[in-house]
């Protein structure tokens, strides 16, 4: 499926090279990484996390990795997770590290957990019902529909429902935190497993 990716799955601004790293990422640990969980989104969009997660960690060493100030306003559930990620130490340091194998490891275990973690905390609350699928166009390329810009569009009021049930649970409690850092020390695991032993 990743390789169905486009560079406008991208919330950041990136180039048909960098697309073309990642996708070369995934074929080559394809055979450890065969698919992504998509609890929350369709695979395609959930290779997309993955995608987005290597960039945020690259973008520690270029400043040509900057997140798409528009899509940063359209896609709010995710530039909050991006925000919340970057105050977690250890996404500091896998940043830090200029390794793309590892941290492609730690992308997409990111993707898969942070996607199990979004879809198990709305399933407990309230807004439920956001985890219905939505007959509609793929998550990540919704910004390209002429009816998306409209600030009455039912993606934009969803994404401000999900928000509010996310953040309440990461300022109580530490479960997000948790969640991120298993996910980048099973990629540390793997990592050693596969790669340097």
């Amino acid at each position: 499926m990743f390789e169905q990716l486009q560079v406008e799955h991208s919330l950041f601004y990136i180039d048909q090279d960098h697309m073309n790293r990642f996708k070369n990422l995934a074929a080559k640990w394809q055979s450890i990484f065969p698919d992504v969980c998509a609890k929350c989104l369709n695979n395609v969009d959930a290779w997309a996390n993955v995608l987005n997660n290597w960039v945020f960690l690259k973008s520690q060493q270029t400043d040509e990795l900057i997140l798409n100030p528009s899509k940063a306003i359209y896609y709010s559930i995710n530039t909050f997770l991006l925000d919340e990620l970057r105050k977690i130490q250890i996404i500091q340091k896998v940043k830090e590290c200029e390794n793309d194998d590892f941290q492609y490891f730690a992308a997409f275990h990111l993707g898969n957990a942070i996607d199990l973690w979004v879809y198990d905390t709305l399933e407990k609350s309230a807004e439920s019902d956001l985890l219905k699928p939505q007959n509609r166009i793929p998550y990540y390329l919704a910004f390209l529909d002429d009816d998306f810009q409209t600030d009455n569009a039912l993606f934009h009021k969803n994404q401000t429902r999900a928000i509010k049930i996310l953040a309440q649970v990461i300022r109580s409690q530490n479960c997000f935190r948790i969640t991120v850092s298993s996910a980048v020390n099973r990629a540390v695991d793997m990592y050693d497993h596969y790669v340097t032993k």
